[in-house]
């Protein structure tokens, strides 16, 4: 099931380990006066690469959602789209 998130990029941290390239992506949204966060991460290059230029700017992203044994569980980003309101880096 797709669904989108909307939130402020704080962090994308890289890593290279044993089976290739991997990102871990922070996202966090104001909720009721308090700020939460949420980590996931992706083996996509190019993807990271576009979290990293937009750090501090507000995103959109497009993510599937499936359910497991172990509970709900991110899947593929299929889209990552800049606030429209909010200024954000194109590089």
């Amino acid at each position: 099931m797709p669904i989108e998130l909307l939130g402020i990029i704080e962090d994308v941290s890289t890593y290279q380990g044993k089976n290739g390239f991997g990102a871990n992506i922070t996202m966090s949204a104001l909720i009721d006066k308090h700020r939460k966060t949420l980590t996931f991460n992706t083996k996509d290059v190019n993807m990271a690469n576009i979290f990293g230029n937009n750090l501090q700017n507000e995103m959109k992203v497009s993510i599937i959602l499936t359910q497991s044994n172990f509970g709900l569980r991110f899947g593929d980003i299929l889209d990552v789209t800049p606030n429209p309101s909010k200024k954000v880096s194109t590089k």
